[in-house]
């Protein structure tokens, strides 16, 4: 306990010091004064920023903490199922076909749209007899998530010299600037399907005892893998719709939790994979401005540069 209460108190620290960090020096005493430099660049990029980062990782986090445990699979991610690579190419579709550009609410909803349509054959999957073997929706859904890719690259192949560089980020993650109304209305969108999984948590804990236990426990599995996937297929959708498919975050995050903290049941796995996720992507998003500015790298190899060999040494050390 005692060391949970260290981690949170030092996630809440870094955070509070993250918004200062960047290429531009802000004033903490000019922060309160509505006409300062340091007053718009807080509250209008900087503050809204890491408030759409730490709703992405920690979102990310939980999700791969669901797919592993729902799919029995370590290696399960929040992209397994196709569901990303679908946001991908109704955004770029959009910007292709109806000049439509990718960060804004048309290129957004298309996206969004076409991850709906994707979760809606999902489900029909899972509810039918193909749904009573996991390892056949995740084969579908790897498959599905292949089928998509060729047609996304087939798109940029074909188009690229006609199209701008916003939809081709989404590949590898980009976190927008956006207005703090924007990013809470996304916090807001993303409070419903956290609230689902934490309502979830217990069919979660019953699935990884198998499906046998879990019927004497009172669920019904195939029943609650199609509410699962609703819920996360939902979620994964909103989140890549603004970031891209930003990588690693949502495979080696709940890992990490689980190593360190060795969390009892999935609601505490929830809510360290969350806090981990969050912050590891915030932190991220800083090297990636602040590396080399006013380059900004894509957050997807950022996290995966840092996050990888800091996982691995923890491994080793385990």
């Amino acid at each position: 306990m005692n060391r949970r209460i260290s981690v949170l108190a030092m996630a809440l620290l870094l955070v509070a010091v993250i918004p200062f960090i960047g290429a531009e020096p802000i004033h903490l005493a000019s922060i309160l004064s509505p006409g300062s430099i340091s007053h718009r660049i807080f509250f209008e990029l900087r503050l809204p920023r890491l408030l759409l980062t730490l709703i992405a990782g920690g979102a990310l986090a939980m999700l791969g903490g669901t797919y592993q445990i729902l799919f029995n699979n370590s290696l399960a991610e929040p992209y397994v199922l196709g569901v990303s690579s679908a946001v991908t190419l109704g955004i770029v579709l959009a910007e292709v076909v109806f000049k439509v550009p990718a960060y804004s609410y048309w290129g957004t909803g298309a996206g969004f749209a076409a991850a709906l349509v994707v979760t809606i054959f999902l489900l029909i999957i899972g509810s039918s007899r193909l749904g009573e073997s996991m390892d056949r929706i995740v084969l579908f859904g790897m498959g599905l998530n292949f089928v998509l890719s060729s047609i996304l690259f087939l798109v940029l192949s074909y188009y690229y010299q006609h199209m701008g560089g916003g939809s081709i980020r989404w590949l590898f993650g980009q976190i927008p600037w956006l207005s703090l109304k924007e990013a809470s209305l996304i916090g807001l969108f993303s409070l419903p399907f956290v609230a689902g999984l934490f309502i979830l948590s217990r069919h979660l804990d019953a699935l990884s005892l198998g499906d046998s236990v879990a019927r004497t426990l009172g669920f019904h599995p195939t029943t609650s893998r199609v509410w699962l996937m609703a819920v996360t297929s939902l979620f994964v959708s909103l989140i890549v719709s603004f970031t891209g498919g930003i990588g690693f975050v949502g495979l080696v995050v709940p890992h990490a939790v689980r190593l360190l903290i060795r969390p009892a049941n999935t609601r505490v796995l929830f809510i360290f994979s969350f806090l981990a996720g969050a912050l590891f992507l915030a932190l991220s998003d800083v090297i990636s401005r602040a590396l080399l500015p006013p380059f900004e790298f894509p957050i997807g190899v950022i996290t995966t540069i840092v996050g990888g060999p800091a996982f691995l040494f923890l491994l080793w050390r385990r």
